[in-house]
């Protein structure tokens, strides 16, 4: 099984070595770890270089990161050309929805070119995008990619309305699932209607969930229990949900077995 996206330069694993291990005892061989700016991608690299094959980089600009500046997506952008040969991602990227400023109008218009940017980088490289574009911002960044003529992407932890999720199915892309599947109404009615060559699973760690989750600090172990919560949504087996989502990820990011 791979954890799609997970943070694991976050201060909250001082040793990744402990989580890596927790995941490789669950069934877990591999793990996306997304950049949010010029520093965690430098430590994600460095994550990278010390757990290869296990660990695979992407580089990102978070949009929910409102001290980033115009300096700042260029030295990342940069960075993504440079270390194209070491990352399987440009990500995490995409539109801000949380928070005071972005419903700001203006900020939402700067956001909107900055993941055009993006999107256009991730073409002429040959990268997916992974997308934070929660909500309403789901429609909206569906639309940019399209137009950057984006050929591999998946929207994290997805929350959107079906005619949405539905375009995103059609255009191609990929939805992730979180631990929330195995105990949010929302989540479970979209893991139902989700196709099986569309999913990936995720834990988004160290975001803390709720369920059966609660109290626990989120780690790539979790994704055995998000799997298993899948295939009782859905009514198949345990095997058959881990060796497709498995699958589905080696698809998008291109990332070979350790």
């Amino acid at each position: 099984m791979i954890d799609s996206h997970v943070h694991l330069d976050a201060d909250q694993y001082p040793d990744p070595s402990g989580a890596i291990k927790r995941a490789h005892d669950a069934g877990v061989s591999a793990m996306v770890v997304p950049g949010v700016g010029p520093a965690s991608n430098r430590a994600v690299l460095e994550l990278a270089r010390k757990y290869p094959g296990i660990v695979f980089p992407a580089l990102g600009f978070h949009p929910e990161r409102f001290e980033h500046s115009e300096d700042g997506a260029r030295a990342v952008l940069d960075m993504i050309e440079r270390e194209r040969a070491s990352i399987c991602a440009v990500g995490e990227v995409g539109l801000p929805w949380y928070g005071e400023r972005a419903g700001d109008a203006g900020v939402i218009d700067a956001a909107k070119l900055t993941l055009a940017r993006f999107a256009r980088a991730a073409v002429a490289l040959d990268l997916p995008l992974i997308l934070h574009a929660p909500h309403a911002r789901a429609g909206e960044a569906l639309a940019i990619i399209r137009e950057a003529h984006v050929t591999r992407a998946v929207f994290h932890w997805h929350k959107s309305d079906e005619q949405t999720t539905r375009a995103i199915i059609g255009a191609g892309y990929f939805i992730s699932l979180s631990p929330e599947v195995a105990y949010r109404a929302r989540d479970q009615d979209l893991a139902r209607m989700l196709p099986a060559d569309r999913m990936l699973v995720e834990t988004d760690g160290p975001w803390a969930h709720g369920g059966q989750f609660a109290g626990r600090l989120t780690e790539p172990a979790m994704i055995k229990e998000v799997v298993a919560a899948l295939a009782h949504l859905r009514c198949t087996t345990f095997e058959e949900v881990a060796a497709a989502t498995t699958a589905n990820s080696r698809t998008l990011f291109r990332t070979k077995s350790s």
